[in-house]
């Protein structure tokens, strides 16, 4: 069981940080060269059908992690012991875990608040992109301290 929940978790990290990397680093610098009412209108279409999708991957990702850590024998008490956390693997996990809860959070505001109210605001537009950009950045270091667990720590 392991194995497929591992697997699902990967599949939906890959579609979700691959989906913020393609809209940062294709598809934004294309709307670039738009006159801004077309760049605003595709932002619109594409970031709703990436949002649906993107939250489709959240959720998978926050069914398949506990359960990953469940497969490989670490308890859900253990997070909450101070050995586990003085353990170079114990602090991996506490700094993902950390970065996803800030992630899921920063989403949720850039996805469904301030995305939705930076259409046709050039200043909103502004903080959406930087919010947006500064998720990317969160889930990188999640990608990153999954590899320290992977590692050990």
């Amino acid at each position: 069981m392991l194995k497929l929940t591992l697997f699902m978790h990967i599949m939906a990290a890959l579609f979700w940080v691959g989906g913020m990397l393609f809209l940062t680093l294709v598809i934004a610098p294309f709307l670039s060269t738009l006159e801004p009412a077309k760049k605003s209108e595709i932002y619109k279409i594409v970031g709703t059908k990436f949002r649906f999708y993107g939250w489709i991957a959240i959720i998978i990702l926050i069914v398949t992690g506990p359960l990953n850590l469940y497969y490989m024998g670490v308890p859900f008490s253990s997070l909450f012991d101070p050995a586990f956390h003085g353990t170079p693997y114990g602090r991996a996990v506490m700094m993902k875990l950390g970065f996803v809860v800030l992630l899921v959070l920063s989403s949720l505001f850039h996805d469904f608040y301030l995305g939705p109210k930076a259409r046709g605001n050039r200043k909103l537009s502004r903080y959406a992109m930087i919010f947006g950009r500064s998720n990317l950045v969160v889930a990188i270091l999640i990608v990153i301290f999954a590899v320290f667990m992977r590692t050990g720590g």
